[in-house]
């Protein structure tokens, strides 16, 4: 069995996901496999569409279940904080009495990495409309960070069509949120469609400051949290801490 280490269950919210199960793979160790399953979102700006895949919730996590996965991730910040900070604890809550494995959220996942690294004022660089980008920074507030600011990249991009965004678009809106707010100590991106990762390790070198990304986030924590010591380098700050476990 390839996921003799660890298996990590997946549910997208979008009907395709490309970028996250790439980054993965990418950047895991051997032996760790990524299961995916998928909702029903194709533009996450649509309410109607974050909304009915809500109905897919139950089976996804069903079908996780019975595939035997050691742990089980939900992305989407769009999804999971649309109805709020509480409603997203309950969520957690849910997940976590549903499943007889540890689970996340996405932006527990990038939380709990953020907190890892001590930081605690942050710049956040997203790809979404203005009110999701006022939930995340609920979030981040609840959570104990200060955000100095949120700004969206605008690409007018449906959420199928962000894994087809350039790397270098994704760099260059970063780099000038990291530099627009020089006094945050961490650079958040939100967004795993988007391409992040081999983007993370020269925006640290070029900011001097750790960024971190949703998919960094959905990489480390499961791996963090199921001990799985490794040496990831070339990533970024968060991912080589899990050499020291």
């Amino acid at each position: 069995m390839y996921g003799w280490r660890a298996r990590i269950g997946n549910i997208s919210p979008t009907a395709c996901a490309e970028i996250l199960p790439y980054e993965f793979y990418r950047a895991a160790p051997d032996g760790v496999t990524f299961v995916t399953t998928n909702l029903l979102i194709r533009d996450a700006r649509e309410s109607s569409e974050v909304e009915a895949s809500w109905q897919q919730f139950e089976t996804a996590i069903e079908n996780l279940v019975k595939t035997r996965v050691d742990y089980i991730t939900l992305s989407g910040a769009p999804l999971v904080l649309a109805k709020g900070v509480e409603r997203h604890r309950e969520l957690l809550r849910d997940l976590r009495r549903r499943s007889p494995v540890p689970a996340d959220t996405s932006p527990q996942a990038f939380a709990e990495g953020l907190k890892h690294l001590g930081a605690t004022k942050l710049a956040v660089a997203t790809s979404f409309i203005p009110a999701y980008n006022e939930l995340v920074k609920q979030f981040l507030v609840s959570e104990g960070f200060a955000v100095l600011g949120v700004e969206t990249l605008d690409t007018g991009l449906t959420s199928l069509e962000k894994a087809t965004l350039s790397p270098l678009q994704v760099y260059q809106h970063v780099k000038a949120v990291g530099r627009r707010y020089p006094d945050c100590d961490a650079v958040l991106i939100t967004s795993a469609a988007w391409p992040t990762l081999t983007m993370i390790q020269p925006l640290e070198d070029d900011l001097g400051k750790p960024v971190v990304s949703s998919s960094v986030g959905q990489i480390w924590n499961p791996l963090h949290e199921l001990g799985i010591g490794t040496r990831i380098t070339g990533y970024g700050t968060l991912l080589r801490t899990l050499s020291k476990l």
